[in-house]
């Protein structure tokens, strides 16, 4: 950034000097231009007025001693007759020259000619006698560029004392500016704004401190849940294996009558049920978790499923006495049959479950302000508030004394969440204990 600033700033002085220079230049030279041939045409008219008042004598050695200018004297066919700084013999005739011309015709001409090869320019002014006879004065200057070039050695020493101290300021004044931006406390980049240029650079620090805050936070809590997720999974997975492995342990042993083995064979295969209910939830999850761009998306008809879901409920329904009823009409969503599947079941599979004999669940299938929903509603046990905002957590059981006897894996409503998710649908929750639950999918 320094050097940035000293290039551009160099650049820009040299630009401004060089440019200030030729102008100035130019403008005085202009000027003294103007004014030599104002002198020069004065200094005519003097001449003019000495001889007209003297005669030719007027013109003498002293007059080209006297005058830097040269002065010459024409007959009215342009011989030469007198010239200050040369024998008149020797010049030609200046019958041709645009002053000379002008001079015979108006009184009086003017005329510049340059010398590329002296880089010089000299000015002509002719006034006519009252004789008749022409009389030229002429003075020779420097052309503008010659003038130019003449002072580039001032300019050029002009121009490095600029930069040295145009050095010596900018390193000064890019300490002063750079300093306050060096003390930002990035951490809390909008309490102390240095300059209002930086604000949009600085806001969108912070707005970056804050989502990299908040990622850290998802971290640590990722990180927390995957420790309760694998010591829950731990647990639930060694009770079941407990119990399979202490009841096979006791018919091998032949510790168990014969009468039993019945009973004990049971609970193996109730364990075994479970833990694979368990293992094909914690995989159901896992790919979830993933979302797996593999899952095939097509059209499912929700009134379908839950009719499939309905006749696989009827049976532990009608062991509590529950009634069990569908409601609706048939309409479609794009999604994953199976995962949608899994969703509704464990909802309704919960409602069943949670529902005290002679109780009633009621599953509706329809559209609700121009949106599919699936909706389960229970007058069971119902959720206390303060549980409700946990029970989409993996193996949160609200009835914990009972967790056995339903026989959930305590998965089955975080699967609702993530496949909710993957759905983009939204989950509501009505509860109340005691009246019963009311969960709502609208797609």
């Amino acid at each position: 950034m320094k050097q940035r600033i000293l290039n551009h700033v160099s650049f820009l002085v040299i630009l401004s000097v060089l440019l200030t220079f030729v102008a100035a230049s130019t403008v005085m030279y202009s000027k003294f231009s103007t004014y030599m041939k104002e002198g020069v045409r004065d200094e005519a008219q003097y001449i003019r007025v000495g001889m007209e008042e003297v005669g030719e004598e007027f013109l003498s050695d002293k007059v080209g001693r006297l005058t830097g200018s040269r002065v010459t004297l024409t007959d009215r066919d342009g011989n030469v007759l007198y010239d200050s700084e040369a024998d008149p013999k020797e010049l030609s005739n200046h019958s041709d020259r645009p002053e000379f011309i002008q001079a015979m015709e108006e009184g009086e001409g003017e005329k510049v000619r340059f010398s590329e090869t002296l880089s010089e320019q000299t000015f002509y002014y002719a006034v006519r006698l009252e004789n008749g006879e022409i009389l030229r004065v002429a003075r020779t200057t420097e052309s503008v560029f010659l003038t130019l070039m003449s002072s580039f050695t001032l300019l050029g020493v002009l121009m490095v004392a600029i930069l040295l101290l145009e050095f010596f300021l900018v390193q000064k004044q890019t300490r002063d500016l750079i300093a306050p931006i060096n003390e930002l406390d990035l951490e809390h980049p909008l309490k102390n704004v240095c300059y209002e240029e930086l604000r949009p650079l600085l806001v969108r620090v912070d707005q970056q401190n804050q989502q990299i805050a908040a990622q850290v936070e998802e971290l640590k809590s990722a990180e927390t849940m995957r420790r309760e997720f694998s010591a829950n999974v731990s647990h639930e997975l060694k009770t079941p294996l407990m119990s399979i492995s202490g009841y096979a342990e006791l018919m091998m042993n032949g510790m168990v009558r014969p009468e039993n083995v019945p009973d004990f064979s049971g609970r193996i295969y109730h364990e075994a049920s479970r833990l694979s209910s368990l293992v094909a939830d914690i995989i159901q999850l896992s790919r979830l978790d993933e979302k797996s761009s593999d899952m095939p998306f097509e059209a499912v008809d929700l009134f379908e499923l839950a009719e499939d879901i309905t006749g696989h409920l009827s049976q532990a329904a009608e062991k509590k006495g529950i009634s069990l009823k569908l409601e609706g009409n048939s309409v479609s969503v794009r999604g994953v049959r199976q995962v949608l599947y899994e969703m509704f079941y464990n909802v309704a599979d919960n409602a069943v479950k949670y529902t005290q004999e002679d109780g009633s669940v009621k599953i509706f299938v329809g559209k609700s302000e121009g949106h599919a929903v699936y909706c389960v509603e229970d007058n069971g046990i119902g959720i206390p508030k303060e549980e409700q905002g946990r029970i989409f957590e993996r193996f949160y059981r609200v009835d914990k004394s009972h967790s056995r006897q339903t026989g959930g894996t305590g998965l089955g409503l975080s699967i609702v969440k993530h496949g909710a998710a993957l759905h983009h649908a939204q989950i509501s929750l009505n509860s109340e204990p005691g009246k019963g639950t009311r969960i709502e999918l609208k797609f």
